[in-house]
């Protein structure tokens, strides 16, 4: 599917009596091939149009010779003029200039297809003007689309957004495996979903970890995707027991953000079966508290410690190194306070 490098143009419907008025100021074409890499079968193929002074849109892929009816000869003769059609449900590219020796370049006419326009507005989608018509040909978009966004139960869209859709890559077999996995959204969610790279996969991945991680909402999805929180990660925290249950998407995130290595929360939660305190595990992760310091110090005997306490601990050095040689010093077990206050003090307690 093309992809939209670059998209300025104001997507405005026209209206029904002057959907086709505007035309592309200039549409290029250029063909490039692999050099001694072509395989006879793609080649990568731009089109460059201008609509506007301050509109212009470049679509660049690789492209099998068969979707413009061209030949390996055709492509790798002598420079020779030639002409093809790039033709799609919305509209189609007829073409001319001059190829060979592995590479072309031309011009081309856009010519919306009315056909398709008339099917948008009997489905009460909106009739496009010719530069949507010819983003809709573009990126693909074609009435199996269209289709599997109603049969799927997704919200009817704008023309604006089923143009987005396609530039974005939202297509058809994406809706209906989005559909599949329960999330029938709308047109703007699912565009976000598809800019943000939330695939179908990642949500069943989520799914397969516990049930209420099978109704995630469209927007704390679009949020785990943006800061990288993986399935695999997820998996991991929901490894260390019963109290991932009491994590959000929200926490999902803080954690990543922050670095919070499932381990720590681990740790954390074991000693002495602590409840889970999310914003507790995020102030250990930023202030430096790791797995290894929480276990060293239940191993004397502190499982009882908070979150405020670990950090406050960790912040002052009071390691469990320090711990033992207070205990060598003769000193009786003391609370997390009392023990960064003799580390403030200076006291060093006693050596091996």
């Amino acid at each position: 599917m093309y992809r939209a490098l670059l998209f300025a143009a104001a997507l405005g419907a026209a209206a029904p009596a002057s959907v086709f008025a505007q035309r592309a100021q200039d549409v290029r074409w250029s063909i490039e091939t692999p050099g001694s890499r072509f395989d006879g079968r793609d080649v990568h193929l731009t089109i460059d149009s201008r609509w506007t002074p301050n509109s212009r849109s470049t679509w660049s892929n690789d492209r099998n010779l068969s979707e413009i009816g061209l030949s390996p000869a055709r492509v790798t003769g002598s420079p020779q003029p030639v002409r093809f059609t790039f033709a799609r449900e919305a509209g189609r590219l007829d073409c001319s200039g001059t190829l060979g020796s592995g590479s072309g370049s031309g011009s081309c006419v856009f010519t919306p297809d009315a056909g398709f326009a008339s099917y948008l507005a009997s489905h009460r989608i909106g009739q496009p003007s010719a530069h949507q018509s010819f983003s809709l040909a573009m990126s693909g978009v074609g009435r199996d689309l269209v289709d599997a966004l109603e049969k799927g139960g997704f919200e009817r869209p704008s023309v604006e957004q089923l143009t987005a859709m396609g530039i974005h890559g939202a297509s058809a077999p994406y809706v209906r495996a989005l559909a599949g996995s329960g999330y029938h959204l709308s047109a703007d969610d699912l565009i976000a979903f598809k800019i943000h790279g939330v695939e179908p996969d990642y949500v069943r991945q989520l799914g397969a970890i516990g049930p209420r991680l099978q109704h995630i909402g469209p927007s704390d999805l679009v949020a785990l995707k943006i800061h990288g929180v993986r399935a695999d990660y997820v998996r991991e925290l929901a490894a260390t027991g019963p109290e991932f249950r009491a994590l959000s998407a929200d926490d999902l995130v803080a954690f990543a953000i922050h670095g919070v290595r499932p381990a720590l929360v681990k740790a954390y939660v074991q000693a002495d079966h602590r409840p889970l305190e999310p914003d507790g595990v995020v102030a250990m992760a930023i202030h430096g508290v790791t797995p290894e310091f929480i276990n060293a110090l239940a191993a004397l005997g502190y499982r009882d410690l908070t979150a405020d306490d670990l950090v406050a601990l960790s912040i002052h050095g009071v390691t469990a190194d320090y711990v033992q040689s207070l205990e060598r010093a003769g000193m009786p077990r003391m609370s997390a306070d009392q023990l960064v206050q003799l580390r403030l003090a200076g006291f060093e307690g006693r050596s091996n």
